[in-house]
C-alpha cells in the first residue's frame, strides 16, 4: 500500500513553492497578474472586449444528448481517472462537422443500471442528430480516444477508437453506417490506448496509425493508496503501474495494418505512460515524425529518417524533459507556430504542482523550455491540464492557446486545501509576440464552470471561420462552446482534396503569405490535443487586411502547390494537382 509520504510526493510537491505561489495567487486576485510578475490585464486588441460573452456553451440546445460515465464503484480502479475523449468528423462528407463522443464502461463492483456506449451526432443545418443506432458505432467498450482517417482511399473517413481493452476501427462504408472491421484489418489491440493518430509515417502514400498506450493496470491487480492512518484512500499514482509500448501499425496498401514498433524504433521502455500524440514533419524534412507526451518519463520525439524508420531525440532535442531536468506528468501535446518563425512549437498540459509547458523550437531539433517567459506558468501551476489545442480564436494571425482542467483524485480537497476535483478551463491570447495573457475571465461562463474536462477538440461546426471547442467531461455532459467573438478581422478556411491514395490529404502542410510576408503554417492532421480529434480543415486568421493572400500546399507526397486567393472570408476547396504553377482561386 502507498503510504502518506509518498501521497504527499505525488500531490503536494515543494511546500515553499505552494505557499509561495499561493501568496502570489492572492495578490493576482486583485491586481492581475501575467506570468513573470505584475500586471494589469489586457483585453483583447480586436474590439471584442465590449462583449459581455465571447463564447457560449450550446451542446444541449444544439441536440447532443449525452452523458459520460466512468463506471465507477467506489473502489478507485486507476483507469477512471484519465476517460473520455472525442472530436469532430465530417462522416456524411456533406461539408460540415459532426460530433463523435466516447464514453465509459462498467467496472467491477459498479452499480450503474444503463450500459455506456459511444454515441454519433450527425450535424443538420446546425443541429445535431443521434445517429449512433444507425451508423453503427455505438461501441460498449471502456473507450478513451479517437481519431479519423480515410485507410482504405475510398473517399470517406473511418473512425479508430482507442480503449482500455479491445480497440475497434469502423470503417465508413459511404452510406450512413459503419462496419467494425478491427480483427480483418489488425488492429484490435488489447492494452490501455489513449492518443491515436493516422499519417503516411512510411512513405507510400497510405496511411498508417500510432497509437500511444498508457500503464499495464488490470481491474485484478488495485493497489490501495492513500493516507492509512486517516483512513484515507485515492487513486494511486502513475508509478504504481508499469508502462506499455505503444503501437506503429504500418498500412500494406491493401487496407491491413502489423504492428512493427519495436522494428521500426519504438521504445520498448517500461516507463513510458504515453498520452499526448502529434504526427508532424517537426524537422521540415519532408517525412512526418512523431511527438509523443509521457506521464512521469522523458516526452518522445521519433524522428523519422525518410523510410518510416524512426531514432529517438527527445532528450537531446531538449523536449524530453523541462528547463530543470525533469519528467513532468505529461497529459495533452499540441504544436504550432506560435512566433511567427516559420518553427512548430509544441506545448504540453502537465498536473498539479508542474506547469504546463510550451518548448520554442530554435531549429537544428533544438527546443527550450520557454515557459515562464511565453506567460504560461503561473497560470497553470495548480491545476491538472488535460485537452491543449492552439487555435486563433480571434482571427488576428496568429495562434492562442485553450487548455481544460479537472483534477484525477475525487477527494483531493481531503488532501490539499485550495484545489478541487472539478476546475476551470483556460483561454490564452497570443500578444502577437509568443506571450500569452490569461483571458479566460473575459471569455465568459463557458470557461468559468469548473467541471472535471478531459478532451479538447477545435472545429468550426456551424462553419462561419471562427473555431469553436468541443470538450469531454468525466461523469458529465460534454460541452459545446460556441465561439460568438466579432471583430473585423478576417479569415480562409480550406478543405484539401489530396491525391487519391489519401484523399483528406492528412499529412499536407499549408504556408499562407501576403505580399511575400508569411502569415501562419498548419498542417493537416488526424488526432489532435488529449484523446480527441480536431477539424482536418486548416483555418488561418487574416486580421484586418482582406486578400489576396498566397498559400502554398505541399502535399503528403512532397509535391508543391501554389494558389493565389483573391477572395477571403469563406471556406476553399482545393484539389491536388501534380503540376507546381500557380492557379487563382480553386473550387
Amino acid at each position: 500500500m502507498e503510504n502518506l509520504s509518498s501521497v504527499r510526493e505525488l500531490l503536494f510537491g515543494f511546500k515553499t513553492r505552494r505557499w509561495i505561489l499561493s501568496a502570489l495567487s492572492l495578490l493576482c486576485i486583485h491586481f492581475g497578474c501575467r506570468s513573470g510578475g505584475m500586471s494589469e490585464t489586457i483585453g483583447d486588441p480586436n474590439e471584442v472586449a465590449s462583449q459581455a460573452e465571447w463564447f457560449h456553451e450550446v451542446a444541449a440546445e444544439k441536440g447532443i444528448k449525452f452523458i459520460h460515465r466512468d463506471g465507477r464503484s467506489g473502489q478507485r480502479f486507476y483507469v477512471e481517472t484519465a476517460a473520455s475523449g472525442g472530436g469532430w468528423i465530417d462522416y456524411d462528407h456533406d461539408g460540415d462537422l459532426d460530433v463523435y463522443l466516447i464514453n465509459g464502461a462498467k467496472t467491477p463492483g459498479s452499480i450503474i443500471e444503463e450500459i455506456p456506449r459511444n454515441h454519433l451526432f450527425e450535424n443538420r443545418n446546425g443541429l445535431f442528430v443521434d445517429v449512433t443506432e444507425h451508423a453503427g458505432v455505438g461501441d460498449r467498450g471502456y473507450g478513451m480516444g479517437m481519431c479519423v482517417g480515410d485507410f482504405d482511399a475510398d473517399g470517406f473517413l473511418d473512425i479508430f477508437v482507442s480503449n482500455f481493452g479491445r480497440d475497434r476501427m469502423y470503417r465508413n462504408t459511404g452510406k450512413g453506417q459503419f462496419e467494425e472491421v478491427s480483427e480483418q484489418v489488425g488492429l484490435a489491440g488489447d492494452r490501455w490506448g489513449t492518443s491515436c493518430a493516422f499519417g503516411d509515417l512510411d512513405g507510400d502514400g497510405d496511411l498508417d496509425l500510432y497509437v500511444a498506450n498508457y500503464a499495464d493496470f488490470r481491474f485484478e491487480h488495485n493497489p490501495r493508496c492513500g493516507d492509512e492512518a486517516q483512513g484515507l484512500w485515492s487513486y494511486c499514482r502513475p508509478a504504481r503501474f508499469d508502462g506499455q509500448t505503444d503501437y506503429l501499425y504500418i498500412n500494406n496498401g491493401e487496407g491491413k495494418f502489423e504492428d512493427q514498433s519495436l522494428k521500426r524504433g519504438i521504445s520498448i521502455d517500461h516507463d513510458d505512460r504515453g498520452f499526448g500524440v502529434v504526427l508532424s514533419d517537426i524537422d521540415d524534412d519532408g517525412d512526418l515524425d512523431i511527438l509523443v507526451a509521457n506521464d512521469g518519463s522523458a516526452n518522445r520525439l521519433y524522428i523519422n529518417n525518410g523510410n518510416g524508420f524512426f531514432d529517438d531525440r527527445g532528450l537531446a532535442s531538449g523536449f524530453g524533459y523541462n528547463r530543470n531536468g525533469q519528467a513532468e506528468s505529461g497529459m495533452g501535446l499540441c504544436l504550432g507556430d506560435t512566433n511567427g518563425d516559420g518553427l512548430m512549437d509544441p506545448a504540453v498540459s502537465n498536473y498539479s504542482f508542474e506547469t504546463n509547458t510550451l518548448y520554442l523550437n530554435r531549429g537544428s531539433l533544438f527546443f527550450e523550455d520557454s515557459t515562464s517567459w511565453t506567460g504560461m506558468a503561473d497560470m497553470s501551476y495548480l491545476p491538472v491540464g488535460w485537452g491543449i489545442q492552439y487555435l486563433d480564436y480571434d482571427s488576428d494571425g496568429d495562434l492562442d492557446l485553450a487548455v481544460v482542467n479537472g483534477h484525477v483524485m475525487d477527494n483531493i480537497d481531503q488532501f490539499e486545501t485550495g484545489i478541487g476535483y472539478p476546475q476551470s478551463n483556460h483561454l490564452l491570447e497570443n500578444d502577437g509576440s509568443g506571450h500569452f495573457d490569461d483571458v479566460s475571465a473575459q471569455a465568459g461562463p463557458a470557461f468559468g464552470a469548473k467541471k472535471v474536462s478531459r478532451a479538447l477538440a477545435v472545429g468550426d461546426w456551424n462553419n462561419d471561420g471562427r473555431p469553436d471547442l468541443l470538450v469531454t467531461n468525466t461523469n458529465d455532459h460534454p460541452d459545446l462552446i460556441e465561439n460568438l467573438v466579432k471583430s473585423q478581422n478576417h479569415w480562409l478556411g480550406l478543405e484539401l482534396k489530396g491525391p487519391a491514395i489519401n484523399p483528406f490529404a492528412i499529412g499536407a502542410r499549408v504556408t499562407l503569405s501576403r505580399n511575400s510576408n508569411r502569415l501562419g503554417i498548419r498542417e493537416v492532421r488526424s488526432g489532435g490535443g488529449f484523446m480527441a480529434q480536431d477539424d482536418l480543415r486548416p483555418l488561418f486568421g487574416l486580421g484586418r487586411e482582406p486578400g489576396p493572400v498566397t498559400i502554398q500546399i505541399r502535399w503528403p507526397d512532397g509535391r508543391l502547390q501554389n494558389e493565389i486567393i483573391q477572395k477571403v472570408d469563406r471556406y476553399l476547396r482545393i484539389q491536388y494537382r501534380p503540376e507546381s504553377n500557380s492557379k487563382k482561386d480553386s473550387e
